[in-house]
């Protein structure tokens, strides 16, 4: 007799978004803050070489350029950059992707390949989608199955009796 399978998991993969809010390393501050208002996002990624390596934030600017008197036309988005950058594998289960998200109070994980290149982002509100369209269909399931079971023991019950 075959066992219990293991019910398939949603990967990282099935509900990532292309990451658009993406900019080089080698760009400027000002050039980054004019990005980021044109998309209306709050942070961006930092990519060099294809591979992502660090992620800057409005804090970031305030902090690292702004109060310290930096130039913004000239400093470096990889000169304030923080870094590293946590992100999560595309074959990473979708619980795992949202456990990082809540413990460090992200909205947005990266989704990097082995080599660290960037493939998307997986978003709170994409997974939250993503697993309740996985309940539902896992419900509907069970009631096919509590159906069938009550359909075969109602008839067996007659031809038992009948």
């Amino acid at each position: 007799m075959g066992g219990v399978e293991e019910v398939p998991k949603i990967r990282v993969r099935d509900v990532m978004i292309p990451a658009i809010n993406v900019i080089g390393a080698d760009r400027t501050v000002r050039e980054a803050c004019i990005m980021m208002d044109r998309l209306g996002v709050g942070s961006l990624l930092v990519e060099r070489d294809g591979k992502l390596v660090g992620i800057v934030t409005e804090r970031d600017f305030v902090v690292r350029v702004l109060a310290t008197g930096l130039d913004h036309s000239k400093t470096k988005v990889g000169e304030v950059m923080s870094y590293p950058v946590i992100a999560v594998s595309p074959d990473s289960p979708i619980e795992e992707a949202v456990a990082l998200m809540l413990s460090h109070g992200f909205r947005r994980l990266p989704v990097v390949d082995l080599d660290g290149r960037l493939l998307g982002m997986v978003t709170l509100s994409e997974a939250a989608k993503a697993l309740l369209a996985y309940q539902k269909a896992i419900s509907e399931v069970l009631e096919m199955l509590i159906k069938a079971v009550k359909t075969r023991d109602e008839t067996a019950a007659k031809s038992m009796y009948g």
